[in-house]
């Protein structure tokens, strides 16, 4: 319970550094958000708003998987395959945005807002990777027997 908590404030910790550095573009990037219309990351309340619920969305689809798996509402490998697309999902968002970032208009939108943008899809991608790690079924205690109560001569003992 401890590594998770730890883990979450690390993503917190990760979460607000992207909102500074989406926040950060040079002249012709704070010009890209005027003509794109990016109004959701021209303040920093703005950006770290449009980041947290990104991530939080994420964080509650691993969790309600690991919640379904720990309740038997799903099997284990149902939810690490969930959790496995999921992951490659953000995987294909981190590619994009660095061929999107690596040639044209974006290209020169400043260094702290290029790797703000790298940030968002790596958080996702280890959020989700973090939950596909330690997803876990719990143990289920094995039913006592009736033949418990037999003694190594094979001859039933009463209980008091």
């Amino acid at each position: 319970m401890k590594t998770k908590i730890n883990f979450y404030l690390f993503i917190a910790a990760l979460t607000i550094l992207d909102a500074v550095l989406i926040r950060s573009p040079n002249l012709l990037g704070k010009i890209g958000l005027l003509i794109y219309k990016y109004h959701y990351l021209r303040t920093f309340p703005k950006a770290l708003l449009t980041v947290s619920v990104a991530v939080g969305v994420c964080i509650i689809l691993a969790e309600t998987i690991h919640f379904a798996v720990r309740k038997n509402v799903i099997r284990k490998l149902t939810g690490r395959i969930l959790l496995m697309m999921f992951a490659l999902g953000s995987l294909v968002l981190l590619l994009k945005t660095g061929l999107d970032f690596s040639s044209g208009m974006y290209s020169h939108t400043g260094l702290r807002f290029r790797c703000g943008a790298y940030l968002m899809p790596a958080i996702l991608l280890v959020v989700f990777v973090y939950a596909w790690f330690t997803l876990r079924v719990p143990s289920v205690p094995f039913p006592e027997s009736p033949a418990g109560d037999e003694t190594a001569s094979g001859r039933l003992v009463e209980k008091k």
